[in-house]
């Protein structure tokens, strides 16, 4: 059903681009990019569908806000892409940057042209304070990439919390508001419950996938990478010193050295790491269950992408 979903959104982006974008050559390139993003986690787009479910309305009256938030979310990895040197997915040769960030400028307008396709359906307050929702988080987004390109950057527990809030929780968090103000939800109140149901949900995934990424041994693995998430950040400021300096010595292998690996997950549960992550995601699991009311879910919609979504292997279990 999440498929099926995002296959309507994306419907109803191109058909925005085949409408509003004149030149063929930049609606072209417009559309291919979001062919190639619509592969990407469509039960992204699913959360906003089962919060509009959730608040008592039609699925389908939830597609014009779910193409905007997807549009701002396309935006922003182009954008964060450009500002990382990571162009490479969506352009190739001469101005490769340049012309990524011309595509992320058009996603942010395709956003508030399909913004302004949800006005028939609600009140010219509800979509002022809707559109005013969508551009206050993005300001937000906004804040925590410009923290990863200061000089010193993520380099404490601390700011690391803030880069996952403010990129990721923000975001997702107004994901299900915006579904559940399709669905009928009106008051601040309420929505505020919804969104915070999305902030923790997905900020617990993103511990999940921290987890995951740093205890596993595979292609993907954050430690052949060289990615510093929340067990990283956990040892470098609560392990003793000796022990920080082991750990540093040993990353620094850790690209190439499977064993450097093997020792720095080693240090990491010896050290609770895996412990302190573990409770992290207990608690932010406990935050969004108890953050809706029982008429916010009365079918148990959103409850349930608790379930399947926060699934933590077996194997990351054992210490």
């Amino acid at each position: 059903m999440d498929d099926a979903f995002a296959a309507a959104v994306h419907a109803f982006l191109r058909d925005l681009v085949t409408h509003a974008i004149a030149t063929p050559a930049y609606a072209v390139d417009m559309t291919r990019i979001l062919s190639l993003f619509e592969r990407i986690h469509p039960e992204t787009l699913g959360l906003i569908r089962t919060a509009c479910a959730a608040a008592g309305g039609s699925p389908r009256s939830a597609t014009p806000i779910a193409a905007a938030w997807r549009s701002f979310h396309i935006a922003a990895r182009l954008l964060d892409d450009v500002e990382d040197n990571d162009v490479i997915h969506w352009q190739q040769g001469n101005n490769a940057a340049a012309r990524t960030i011309n595509l992320g400028t058009g996603f942010i307008s395709l956003a508030n042209l399909a913004l302004l396709q949800t006005e028939n359906g609600f009140s010219a307050e509800q979509y002022l304070n809707l559109s005013r929702r969508f551009h206050q988080i993005m300001l937000v987004m906004a804040e925590g990439q410009h923290l990863d390109l200061l000089p010193r950057g993520v380099r404490t527990l601390e700011t690391y919390w803030l880069h996952i809030q403010n990129k990721s929780g923000a975001f997702f968090g107004l994901a299900v508001e915006a579904g559940a103000h399709c669905g009928g939800a009106a008051s601040q109140e309420t929505l505020a419950c919804y969104d915070k149901f999305g902030y923790n949900l997905v900020v617990a995934l993103q511990l999940i996938n921290d987890l995951n990424g740093f205890f596993q041994e595979n292609a993907h693995s954050d430690l052949a990478s060289g990615k510093r998430t929340l067990p990283f950040f956990f040892i470098t400021e609560f392990a003793p010193p000796s022990v920080r300096r082991n750990f540093q010595s040993l990353w620094r292998q850790a690209a190439y050295s499977q064993d450097a690996r093997r020792q720095i997950r080693q240090i990491a549960r010896d050290h609770g790491a895996d412990a302190y992550m573990l409770a992290e995601i207990t608690r932010l699991h406990v935050m969004a269950h108890h953050s809706l009311k029982a008429n916010d879910d009365p079918e148990g919609h959103l409850i349930g992408c608790l379930q399947r979504w926060l699934t933590i292997p077996d194997d990351l279990l054992a210490r």
